[in-house]
């Protein structure tokens, strides 16, 4: 699958006021935690694909990995309006992190969302399963 996703390019989603501190259901991680994950996927968007801490990741499918992180710890943060893939618009925080998901996994196997990478989608699920998991997830970018 081409290394694209559905806004490079093109104008950036819009974006809300900082939330709350609360979280949406079935989100385990602290916020801080969130927060990191987003800032270290932000720091290394400059870097070479082969210097990102990212051992899942192919190289020609690290930017558009980092990117789905940024975008979903966003989402699970209140900072992004547009959810990862679908681009729809929920309210916080009342997300609907499990159908995101599933939105991930239908665009990884191809049966929807053909138009969003495979390494895209890999960064949303992986994103959303450590989000949701504190005891098998693996933090989507290493430390």
């Amino acid at each position: 699958m081409a290394e694209t996703s559905w806004n490079r390019g093109g104008p950036q989603p819009p974006t809300q006021a900082p939330a709350a501190q609360t979280l949406p259901p079935r989100v385990v991680r602290t916020r801080p935690e969130l927060e990191r994950l987003r800032d270290d996927a932000l720091a290394s968007q400059p870097l070479q694909p082969g210097d990102v801490r990212m051992l899942w990741c192919s190289p020609e499918g690290v930017a558009s990995a980092l990117e789905a992180v940024v975008h979903t710890t966003r989402w699970l943060l209140g900072e992004r309006e547009w959810a990862p893939i679908s681009r729809d618009l929920y309210p916080y925080p009342d997300l609907p992190v499990a159908r995101v998901r599933l939105h991930a996994e239908d665009a990884i196997f191809g049966y929807k969302w053909h138009e969003t990478s495979e390494w895209y989608a890999g960064g949303v699920k992986r994103t959303i399963e450590w989000a949701t998991d504190t005891t098998t997830a693996e933090r989507p970018l290493y430390e």
